[in-house]
């Protein structure tokens, strides 16, 4: 697997804000504290809240916040924050993190307004390798895994269950029901056990009569779907597209009357659309409520298109163009994960026709999901995760770069000899550069500014330039791998 590579040039360096580094996945409980995830999380006025603070290091760790906003409080032995704000604002709490090898601070903004995920959503959903076999158990044994692995601690979130969670009809009154069996004991308790975790639970539905595995939809039930969803303690909406009459014509208004009925629920329920991006959702996502939206259809575990299949490289085409759209409380979103199926995903596998990606194009394609700020949404099973998998989607760097508040999406700057490369700006006036090998063949390159650095302002390109960057020709990178740099001045 091709790991990072981290060169050395005149004006290239390596550089992370104080307490932001990298670590290894096998090294997440030793030393110092050090933090992860979002600086940045978004919330609405007068409804629970709930972030667990990412920070890596020796165990048993202490936390601390000062000026938290009133309503919140943080606990001292998880650093799990939990309350209720009742006026908007921009809160600017500092965290404090200790151990026995020392103390480590940042600083984190809790936005109280009308935006939710302020950074890309990062989770874990249940379609690719179980699809309709999810239950209570399985999703509790996965917000398990997520704290017991360091992914919690890394800034993954959400542990979403997909389709076919539903009793075979509603309630009498309309209400949406799990069914029984799969839940024994209702999803009000099963929300309960994922926060006490300081994790959030996703569910969900469609936007049609019916959902895509033939469930009861949600189509003209939207204002007590949500009200529902917000009494279980749903913390995110997947809203499907199937089963629909004039699907054209439909898509604003059914995928409106659900963002407008989840803001009115009561609840911060971030809503994703997953139409698939036929309608062109970037455009009207953010009007109806949308978080995020589907920007192709259903990823498989191929790296070329096979007939019928969405391949990881034609989905990756498929974005260009679309990064104007992306920004903190709106994505692009290319699918879920599918590093660590190996063919073997319910969803993702072919029916077995499938092998699965080598291991440098699972690290391609989790490191181009990092730098497209696309949410990540693993779909394996985090209970025997292999070393490789979990090295993978638990790489610091590369999630630092996902969640860089900026939430400015990369470009694709220039295709050469079967060689993509991409920029992508960051805080701190750092850049995250990508350099992707698409060909059947290892390949040598060279690096310079003006292929690096096309899109950005006239002004910083001079600069820029005037630093010399050395033109290199003994980058390697192998078949179907990438490279990444991260870059300041």
């Amino acid at each position: 697997m091709k790991k990072i590579l981290l060169t050395l040039f005149t004006f290239i360096s390596v550089w992370l804000p104080a307490q932001r580094g990298y670590v290894s996945a096998n090294n997440l409980y030793n030393g110092l504290p050090v933090f992860h995830g979002p600086k940045v999380v978004g919330n609405y006025p007068g409804t629970d809240f709930i972030f667990t603070v990412p920070a890596t290091g020796e165990r048993p760790m202490e936390f601390y916040a000062e000026n938290l906003p009133i309503g919140l409080s943080i606990d001292k032995n998880t650093g799990i924050i939990t309350g209720n704000v009742k006026m908007a604002g921009e809160y600017k709490v500092r965290i404090v993190a200790m151990n026995h090898a020392g103390n480590s601070k940042e600083d984190l903004k809790i936005m109280i307004g009308d935006k939710l995920c302020l950074t890309p959503p990062m989770g874990w959903n249940s379609w690719n390798v179980f699809t309709s076999t999810v239950n209570e158990k399985l999703i509790m044994e996965m917000a398990d895994a997520m704290v017991a692995n360091g992914m919690r601690d890394l800034g993954y979130q959400y542990v979403n269950m997909d389709d076919d969670w539903h009793a075979k009809q509603r309630e009498a009154d309309g209400r949406p029901k799990a069914d029984s069996v799969k839940f024994p004991h209702g999803m009000k308790y099963l929300s309960d056990y994922v926060h006490s975790k300081g994790l959030k639970l996703g569910i969900y539905s469609c936007a049609g009569s019916k959902t895509c595995g033939g469930e009861f939809g949600g189509y003209q039930h939207e204002e007590i779907d949500a009200k529902t969803y917000a009494d279980w303690g749903i913390d995110l909406l997947k809203y499907d597209y199937c089963n629909v009459e004039n699907p054209q014509k439909e898509a604003i208004p059914r995928y409106s009357a659900m963002g407008k009925a989840l803001k009115n629920s009561g609840r911060s329920i971030v809503f994703s659309i997953c139409e698939w991006g036929g309608r062109d959702p970037w455009n009207w996502g953010t009007s109806v409520g949308g978080s995020y939206w589907r920007t192709t259809g259903d990823i498989m575990d191929v790296w070329e298109n096979n007939p019928g299949y969405n391949g990881v490289m034609r989905i990756l085409a498929r974005q260009k163009g679309l990064e104007k759209y992306a920004g903190p409380g709106h994505w692009n979103d290319p699918d879920m994960l599918i590093v660590g199926n190996h063919g073997k995903g319910l969803a993702t596998g072919g029916g077995g026709k499938f092998k699965g990606l080598t291991q440098d194009e699972y690290y391609s394609h989790f490191a181009m999901w990092c730098m497209l700020d696309a949410p990540l949404l693993t779909s394996c099973d985090l209970r025997n995760v292999s070393k490789e998998d979990f090295a993978i989607i638990t790489d610091p760097l590369l999630l630092t770069i996902n969640q860089d508040e900026i939430g400015e999406q990369a470009h694709l700057v220039r295709k050469k000899g079967g060689l993509w490369f991409y920029s992508k700006k960051m805080s701190y006036g750092m850049y995250a550069i990508a350099v992707l090998n698409t060909s059947k063949k290892v390949k040598t390159y060279a690096l310079n500014a003006k292929d690096l650095f096309d899109g950005i302002t006239p002004d910083e390109k001079k600069k820029i330039e005037a630093s010399k960057i050395s033109s290199r020709k003994d980058n390697t990178i192998p078949v179907h791998g990438t490279a990444i740099y991260i870059v300041t001045r």
